[in-house]
């Protein structure tokens, strides 16, 4: 069969009508990326540094202050944390102590509620120090379709990995990892390894990011090939294949 060279095949890209988050404000391009959109899984032990990692993030100009229209924080501990704290009292009105999906149903539903994209407020939705969680749990179903409500950052923070279920270690797209046991990085490397090369590298990497607490190692996953950083400006290695 002869060929038609009246045919252009070249695949185009689809015309966008609506791109990216309305954030307020530019933020470091070392950060996950709140424009597009982030699902950032942050795994650290107690006492670690994870509560001041997030005070820097929302209210250091540095990083996210003002970026957001919007800040909405669910903590099981946020009454037993000094540093915690500081985030209530900035956002006291949209801070909530329990994980009660009737109340992230109102979030989401308000952030429909906008028939254009444009005029949606942009907004954070940290979830701090889950407590056990159903699979099924909004909370988490919400991993896969941020985006559709304006959710610049989504945050999970937890001390163990097995306490977000698979839809949000599937749609991370920032791991950001304190202290922890060599268990538990084996364990975080099986799952993420195919993106920086294998599961040795990973548990290499990360001795190198948290010599001792209060560092940790930032992997763009969203990246490719992926970057990992020690804290957020540093590069410490960038896959090669």
């Amino acid at each position: 069969m002869d060929t038609d060279e009246s045919y252009d095949l070249t695949i185009l890209p689809v015309r966008q009508d609506h791109f990216g988050i309305n954030i307020r404000r530019p933020v470091h391009e070392n950060l996950p990326d709140i424009q597009k959109g982030s699902n950032t899984l942050i795994v650290s032990s107690v006492r670690s540094g994870k509560s001041n990692l997030l005070v820097n993030l929302l209210l250091n100009s540095n990083f996210y202050k003002d970026a957001f229209d919007d800040v909405y924080i669910f903590s099981s501990t946020i009454h037993q944390d000094q540093t915690s704290r500081k985030l209530e009292e900035a956002f006291p009105a949209t801070t909530y102590d329990s994980f009660d999906e009737g109340k992230l149903l109102r979030i989401l539903e308000h952030q429909q509620s906008y028939d254009d994209p444009e005029d949606r407020p942009a907004i954070a939705l940290i979830l701090d120090d889950l407590p056990p969680l159903k699979a099924n749990s909004l909370f988490f179903q919400i991993a896969s379709r941020y985006r559709h409500y304006g959710i610049g950052l989504l945050l999970y923070s937890v001390q163990n990995f097995k306490m977000v279920s698979p839809i949000v270690r599937n749609n991370a797209t920032n791991l950001i990892l304190g202290t922890l046991n060599s268990a538990q990085v084996a364990q975080i490397g099986e799952v993420y390894q195919d993106n920086i090369g294998d599961k040795e590298i990973f548990k290499k990497l990360h001795r190198q990011a948290v010599p001792e607490r209060f560092n940790f190692m930032h992997t763009r996953l969203d990246m490719y090939p992926a970057e990992v950083y020690q804290n957020f400006d540093k590069m410490i290695y960038k896959a090669d294949f």
